[in-house]
């Protein structure tokens, strides 16, 4: 999808992460050369419907946040936190308040609610290919199955 320069790719519909919760995607990133990079996101729905999104990577050790058992917030939901090491990271500006790598931040990510849809926009992502449907023969006469009874 592309808006005036923009180019804008749907990640998923809104309803796909509930309130108050937090969805891991793997994608892939073009870097300058034209090359597939991985491209690890976290995008979190707040209880009052606001999104956000970031690299999901710990600023401190360079792994996913939900490393270990999964998840991506503290105990009261308060805040996004490594599963690694417990550095916790507010949720609206991804800057760590507590743990190793406190002051630092998460890479912002940025993302727009559009029409039912949470985009990416402002990064040159791998879009799948378009791969041929393998039962598609190139045949359009019409298939007629005979059972035995």
């Amino acid at each position: 999808m592309t808006d005036g320069d923009a180019e804008l790719y749907v990640i998923c519909d809104q309803s796909d992460i509930a309130p108050g919760a937090a969805v891991a995607f793997s994608l892939a990133r073009l870097n300058g050369e034209g090359e597939a990079r991985p491209f690890p996101i976290v995008v979190i729905r707040t209880r009052d419907d606001a999104f956000y999104a970031y690299e999901n990577i710990c600023p401190h050790n360079r792994l996913w946040l939900n490393i270990g058992d999964g998840n991506f917030f503290s105990a009261d939901g308060a805040f996004l936190e490594c599963g690694r090491h417990g550095s916790r990271f507010e949720i609206d500006s991804g800057v760590c308040i507590s743990g190793p790598c406190k002051d630092a931040g998460l890479e912002s990510i940025p993302i727009a609610a559009i029409d039912g849809d949470v985009c990416l926009f402002g990064v040159s992502l791998l879009e799948a290919p378009e791969f041929p449907d393998p039962f598609d023969d190139g045949d359009d006469t019409m298939e007629i199955m005979i059972h035995p009874d």
